[in-house]
């Protein structure tokens, strides 16, 4: 099998424009697929004779993937069909038998979303695709939040988005839940920085999406300890736990880590400014606050990177100390 080639961002080192087609086709051809078997059977929910069909997606996803991705190396066409081919599995069996034609939407979208993670899962492994890592993770979560809530209204409220982070925000109330997901993130963000030292290019593309999701995580797991502790002082070490996420970001030279960490923990570093001024935020309010984030960080990076650079502290994917560049954020985003 030839290994799928990509650089530390997860973009394939040859014939991307070619590949970014591909994969779009296929994502189209998947959805004129799917629109064709259910018009043929008058759909899944009556008697299940989509099914069948639906299997054979799959089947046909992973023979495809064999020669596309395990015999040419193609990175984005195979990660489409690591993606399509488990969600038409999951979703024929969400619905292959009567007791589950007849459970609620959210039990069936649970089975789906969770037999996609596992499929995705031999896609992403058997053909070293890193752009599966975080489908992965994001469809395991979903899979485990339906099946211990469902579409229970005031968890679903608590969802800040749908990623790894902002659908674990919603399950944050127990600390059995707590503690158990800040170990996992904080081990997906050792393993993450390992496969930055020590990683193929496989490694060093899959440590992207640990980052990002471990860091986010893991800031939204100590953001939530921290906001528990009197005032003043969960200001202050909420605020020392983004200083420590600029650190770090600037560290393995990966700006997309500092804006997940920031937004994770920007709810309880809100709340302990405004909480002692008595003010109420609006959700404009709040949309207004994460862009003004996304903003801050996009225009503090250049100078920081510069700076940390200069003093030898960027030890970016693969080892290396960038050399300092010119003064143009643009310049540090392929290590995002």
């Amino acid at each position: 099998m030839r290994a799928a080639r990509v650089d530390p961002a997860g973009r394939p080192l040859e014939n991307r424009r070619r590949q970014g087609a591909q994969a779009i086709g296929i994502v189209a051809g998947w959805v004129v697929v799917m629109m064709a078997i259910f018009w043929a059977t008058g759909g899944s929910g009556r008697d299940g004779a989509a099914v069948p069909w639906l299997l054979a997606v799959g089947v046909f996803s992973w023979a495809f993937a064999e020669i596309i991705a395990g015999r040419r190396g193609l990175v984005w066409p195979g990660s489409a069909l690591g993606i399509v081919g488990p969600l038409s599995v999951g979703l024929g069996l969400s619905v292959a038998t009567p007791e589950m034609r007849a459970a609620a939407p959210e039990e069936q979208m649970a089975v789906l979303a969770g037999t996609s993670a596992l499929l995705m899962c031999l896609f992403l492994f058997r053909f070293r695709l890193p752009g599966l890592v975080s489908p992965v993770v994001t469809f395991t979560i979903v899979a485990l939040f339906l099946g211990l809530y469902g579409a229970d209204p005031d968890r679903l409220r608590e969802v800040e988005g749908f990623s790894p982070r902002g659908i674990l925000a919603a399950m944050m109330r127990s600390p059995v839940w707590v503690a158990g997901f800040g170990l996992l993130s904080a081990a997906a963000v050792a393993t993450a920085r390992r496969l930055d030292l020590k990683g193929d290019d496989f490694g060093l593309a899959s440590a992207r999406p640990l980052h990002v999701i471990g860091a986010g995580v893991l800031a939204l797991v100590v953001g939530r300890w921290l906001a528990l502790l009197p005032q003043p002082l969960d200001l202050i070490l909420l605020t020392g736990e983004a200083a420590v996420v600029v650190l770090w970001a600037l560290r393995i030279n990966r700006i997309g880590v500092m804006f997940t960490a920031h937004l994770a923990m920007a709810r309880p570093l809100v709340l302990a400014i405004t909480g002692p001024l008595g003010l109420t935020l609006e959700r404009t309010d709040w949309a207004w606050i994460l862009i003004g984030i996304c903003i801050a960080g996009f225009v503090a990076w250049p100078t920081l990177h510069e700076q940390s650079l200069r003093h030898n502290w960027t030890l970016g994917p693969g080892g290396r100390i960038p050399q300092p560049r010119a003064n143009w954020w643009w310049r540090y985003w392929p290590y995002a």
